[in-house]
């Protein structure tokens, strides 16, 4: 066969096959989880974040049920090591999933990309197709309305719950005030900007031009050292922390024209929902790492995980703290002391 022969076949075969069109939504999907995989993994959250984007591309094929529960333990009488004070959302094999104060576990009958977060009143998590759905934070569990009209690019609530931030994909960003009913804050974004959190000092928002607090005036610019991105990056008022690398995060003061470091910890850092403490996960070795939390001016040492290899921390409460770990998860009470939680399978805390 000649050269022009092969040419000439190739078109053919080209011209006779239909290229579906991309599916946008679902590529960003990819791409959030695929960032989560790089940035909140970086060393040790990477085991669960990786599994997200394995089944990422056949999540939408899963049978959503009707909510389900079933009671696996009862929780003591008061909030201990191994329970929880308000129910607690999660995603087990990506359906989102809720554990109640009396150690009873809620299929809450949704496919979902994860948590975004939740209020005493409501929990809020991104469906198989990158919209924000909002249901109930009591059983059954009953859809609400979402102030979001269409799939986000990326999305984060305010860890005292009154404001929801999301990129869209026209490039827009903004911010919702959840006790006023109505959006607050908008202003354009880049195609590559990320909103990696919220608070009433403005909306975090991480691009190739750096990370900075934003509102639709300006913003504050927020220090980027080393190879980080922002990305793994959050705000509580006007503090924001920082993950450098898996054995370095930074938290900084907003609350002026620049912004002023506060602290540098040894591990990656979740803040809490009133900046008041911050948990932080210090790798050890290589499949070794402890939780610390620091209260402003000391570390104080989470006890009772045993040989549990840290991979998150997300905060249920200012005193609450929930660690995700191999299969398992756990409670921190106030005084850091940790007990497992009764949930099968394994749970991932989401962003």
């Amino acid at each position: 066969m000649t050269t022009n022969e092969i040419r000439e076949a190739l078109v053919a075969i080209e011209r006779s096959v239909d290229v579906p069109p991309v599916d946008r939504v679902a590529f960003q999907a990819r791409v959030r989880a695929a960032r989560r995989r790089r940035t909140t993994g970086r060393a040790l959250v990477a085991v669960g974040a990786a599994a997200a984007v394995v089944t990422a591309g056949v999540v939408g094929n899963a049978v959503v049920d009707e909510p389900q529960s079933a009671p696996l333990a009862e929780a003591p009488g008061e909030v201990t090591a191994g329970s929880v004070p308000d129910t607690v959302f999660f995603t087990v094999d990506h359906r989102l999933t809720a554990l109640d104060p009396r150690g009873v576990v809620h299929d809450l009958g949704q496919v979902s990309e994860g948590v975004i977060g939740w209020t005493t009143d409501h929990v809020y998590a991104l469906d198989d197709e990158s919209h924000v759905t909002v249901r109930r934070a009591d059983p059954p569990f009953a859809a609400a309305a979402s102030p979001v009209p269409g799939p986000v690019q990326s999305v984060a609530l305010s860890g005292d719950g009154r404001y929801l931030a999301w990129h869209d994909l026209d490039k827009q960003v903004h911010r919702y005030d959840l006790d006023a009913g109505r959006e607050d804050v908008t202003f354009a974004a880049t195609a590559d900007s990320y909103v990696a959190g919220v608070s009433e000092g403005g909306v975090l928002v991480a691009s190739r031009s750096g990370l900075s607090l934003r509102v639709a005036a300006g913003g504050v610019a927020v220090p980027l050292e080393g190879d980080s991105d922002g990305w793994a990056s959050d705000v509580a008022g006007r503090l924001v922390t920082v993950d450098e690398s898996p054995e370095q995060s930074r938290l900084y003061d907003l609350s002026s024209v620049s912004a002023r470091l506060l602290e540098t910890f040894a591990g990656s850092a979740a803040l809490g929902p009133r900046a008041e403490r911050v948990a932080v996960i210090v790798p050890e070795s290589r499949d070794r790492a402890r939780v610390e939390v620091w209260d402003g001016g000391t570390l104080m040492p989470a006890t009772g995980l045993g040989d549990v290899v840290p991979t998150a921390v997300r905060w249920a409460d200012e005193t609450t703290l929930l660690v995700q770990g191999g299969r398992g998860l756990y409670s921190c009470d106030i005084d850091l002391r940790c007990g497992k939680l009764p949930v099968d399978g394994e749970p991932d805390l989401g962003e």
